[in-house]
């Protein structure tokens, strides 16, 4: 999608405003970088200012589209979809089909390596306890309550691979996975993509 010229990309972005913002807006201003396409919109009737939309950004290599509100300036929103984008790559090292605008994959530990265990098995425990995995519990009124794994409670889950940690962490789990192929890229996990 990379050799799309300027016009091509302005009629993505006319299609896409359409289609989720209506026909009573336009696309209002463009701007062309080397990766991403940003635009925006507003009101065709020039009486009318709409508020709360923020820069929409069109990755050129894909035409994958990211929308951010109106709290987020150009630049704010551009820094983001690199860094996102940057971390989509780094973690395809080990998941060939990641995509990073996917909220629905189960983080799996299959294994943790017999040679040097204990390293291996204490670098995993730092990570995920730093990154506040946690796991949920219904109590006695069926109500379901969040708890915090400790490191012992970490240890002895993990002596029992492969482990289906979900997706119980505070951080997103791309910044969890980064951390984790940072510190070890040799832990032996996967991403089991969930169905909806």
């Amino acid at each position: 999608m990379q050799e799309n010229s300027k016009n091509e990309f302005i009629k993505i972005a006319e299609e896409y405003v359409l289609n989720n913002a209506g026909d009573h807006v336009q696309v209002s201003y463009t701007e062309d970088y080397d990766d991403l396409f940003v635009f925006g919109y507003q009101a065709k009737d020039k009486k009318v200012k709409l508020i709360g939309q923020g820069p929409i950004l069109l990755v050129k290599k894909d035409g994958r589209i990211f929308e951010y509100g109106s709290a987020w300036g150009e630049k704010r929103a551009r820094i983001d979809v690199i860094t996102k984008l940057n971390k989509e790559r780094l973690i395809r090292i080990f998941h060939e089909d990641y995509n990073i605008q996917h909220n629905n994959y189960d983080f799996v530990i299959n294994s943790v390596y017999q040679e040097d265990e204990g390293e291996e098995l204490n670098a995993l425990v730092n990570v995920l306890l730093k990154n506040k995995i946690y796991y949920l519990i219904r109590d006695e009124n069926n109500e379901t309550k969040t708890h915090y794994y400790t490191k012992e409670h970490l240890e002895k889950t993990l002596q029992q691979t492969p482990v289906n940690f979900g997706q119980h962490f505070i951080q997103n789990l791309e910044d969890v996975l980064v951390d984790l192929i940072n510190t070890n890229p040799y832990f032996s996990w996967t991403l089991l993509e969930k169905t909806k």
